[in-house]
């Protein structure tokens, strides 16, 4: 059994890149910030274009990474502890 994941979280700012699914070919290298990602639903991320106010869904493999949201102060604390046996 996987455990799933938000593969992009909220607060991300990621450019559009050509993956294996059809889009549309003006949507590649726009920019944006992703608005919606959710344990529950991994196989799409909603992304506010810069540009626009709607709200695209892509797959994590159409999303790069330009500037990755900071950790909240709590979990930035527990990576710097050392890991329980």
């Amino acid at each position: 059994m996987a455990i799933p994941w938000a593969a992009v979280p909220q607060g991300t700012r990621v450019k559009i890149k050509q993956s294996v699914f059809p889009q549309d070919p003006t949507l590649i290298g726009k920019t944006g910030v992703v608005v919606a990602a959710s344990e529950y639903q991994t196989q799409s991320v909603g992304v506010a274009l810069d540009d626009s106010t709607d709200v695209r869904y892509f797959a994590p493999s159409e999303l790069e990474v330009t500037h990755a949201a900071a950790l909240p102060p709590d979990r930035e604390a527990a990576k710097q502890r050392r890991s329980l046996p």
